[in-house]
């Protein structure tokens, strides 16, 4: 409690704190503070300045960073600016339609190693590269199919018998896409007991079985082209059949061996082939005969020739189309593979004198730009403007058709002139080789024109008198 207070004045006791005295007005002096104040404030006077102080420390105090840790800092900064490059990279690189179109590229291509692209869905069977192989070839043959597949890929994971399926990934960060195939087991059958089956030329061996049903079941394959055959002995004779066919399911194939005599017209010297198999040359008159020959049903014929140094392969002819009639003659078995684009005979006779008589542009390759439609123009209209010519005609006769490149057919021919004068009869004949027939269109509904006339010489030149 505050000391009392009193005017020096009046003697009038005043407020502790009052300035003036109430009473007379007289200005008071200021007490002066108390022990208990005294030492109050002078407590709170020297703790203040130390705080003041140390604010000041605490504000003012700053640290240099280290060299070592501006080096960290830079090398951190440079590996996550990598990272980032780098995962834009992989994630292009490795996007799903990139690995898809390399699958693609592979499962078209026998030469490259399909097995890191494949999974089996049976665990029993082991991906390798060979086992793959037959895979390949089938869509070498098939590419348009192996397109197809890509296509579907690329918005869904199935396409027929074949899944697409993530397994695994590329550098711990991608995922990677593979092929999942199935896998089959066929039963190939045959007729003949101590028949050994192989396939692809690997030794799969014997067959179970009584009378004339004989069997193997063989070990899983992945789907494609595979080469079997069946090898046996009856009767003291070493009897085989094989065939390619694609495996696509465990349906049974059967390769029954029964013989055959037939003969093969062609080409002369045009290789043959049965079932993929070069089985010999046709002879010069462009024959082979055949006996006693093992076939089956599945059994295919085509042969091969080359003109100008590129290979050309006939139409191929299945065992249905064979029309075997008597097992012991063959004469009556006689196969003729047509060739694709292969002009016939009369056809071309009817072309060629049609054209020779009064040139059509419609029936050249190129209309009126063609070389040989504009010999055959130049040449009718110096008849028609010989004046010791009266009347003129040809008839055309072809000695010879051989396939060509690309659709297109070889032909021989003789052109036979007949003009009519006042008191003779004149008969040239010209043999035209290299002439060019070049079919457009498809076999259906494709038409025949003329590439090339060929080169013609004179042959027989003769006068009668009228």
């Amino acid at each position: 409690m505050s000391e009392s207070k009193f005017c020096p004045n009046c003697g009038k006791q005043v407020k502790p704190d009052a300035e003036f005295c109430p009473n007379c007005g007289q200005k008071l002096s200021p007490a002066k503070p108390s022990r208990k104040e005294y030492r109050s404030n002078q407590t709170n006077t020297s703790v203040q300045p130390v705080a003041s102080q140390q604010k000041v420390v605490t504000r003012t105090v700053h640290q240099p960073m280290k060299k070592r840790n501006k080096i960290l800092l830079i090398c951190l900064g440079i590996l996550v600016v990598a990272f980032a490059a780098f995962y834009a990279w992989g994630s292009n690189h490795y996007q799903r339609n990139n690995q898809i179109s390399q699958i693609a590229a592979s499962l078209k291509n026998p030469h490259a190693d399909l097995a890191p692209y494949v999974v089996s869905e049976n665990p029993n069977a082991s991906v390798t590269t060979a086992a793959l192989k037959p895979t390949q070839e089938y869509y070498a043959d098939h590419y348009v199919e192996a397109d197809k597949m890509a296509e579907a890929f690329k918005y869904g994971n199935q396409y027929e018998n074949v899944s697409l399926v993530q397994n695994g990934r590329y550098l711990l960060l991608f995922p990677k896409y593979c092929l999942q195939l199935k896998t089959y087991s066929p039963q190939i059958r045959t007729n003949h007991a101590n028949s050994t089956i192989y396939i692809n030329n690997k030794k799969f061996g014997g067959v179970d079985g009584s009378g004339e049903d004989y069997y193997k079941k063989v070990t899983p394959l992945f789907p494609g082209k595979y080469h079997i055959e069946v090898k046996s002995t009856a009767s003291g004779h070493q009897l085989s059949a094989d065939k390619s066919t694609n495996i696509f399911s465990n349906k049974e194939i059967d390769m029954n061996i029964k013989t055959v005599n037939f003969t093969i017209k062609s080409i002369p010297a045009a290789a043959v082939y049965i079932n993929d198999k070069n089985v010999g040359n046709l002879d010069k008159k462009g024959n082979k005969v055949f006996k006693d020959y093992p076939v089956t049903d599945d059994m295919k014929i085509y042969v091969v020739t080359k003109v100008d140094g590129k290979t050309i392969k006939s139409e191929t002819v299945d065992y249905d189309e064979m029309g075997f009639e008597d097992d012991d003659d063959s004469s009556s078995n006689v196969i003729k593979p047509e060739w694709p684009g292969l002009i016939s005979k009369d056809d071309a006779e009817d072309i060629l004198e049609n054209d020779f008589n009064s040139p059509e542009e419609d029936d050249f390759i190129g209309g009126a730009e063609n070389k040989g439609y504009q010999e055959l123009h130049s040449q009718n209209s110096g008849f028609n403007n010989d004046d010791d010519i009266n009347d003129y005609n040809m008839e055309c006769s072809v000695v010879s058709i051989t396939p060509a490149p690309n659709n297109c057919s070889s032909v021989t021919y003789k052109i036979t002139y007949t003009f009519e004068h006042d008191d003779f009869e004149h008969k040239q004949v010209m043999l035209y080789t290299g002439g060019l027939f070049k079919q457009t269109g498809d076999s259906d509904d494709g038409s025949q024109k003329i590439k090339s006339i060929g080169n013609g010489k004179i042959i027989s030149d003769k006068k009668y008198d009228n």
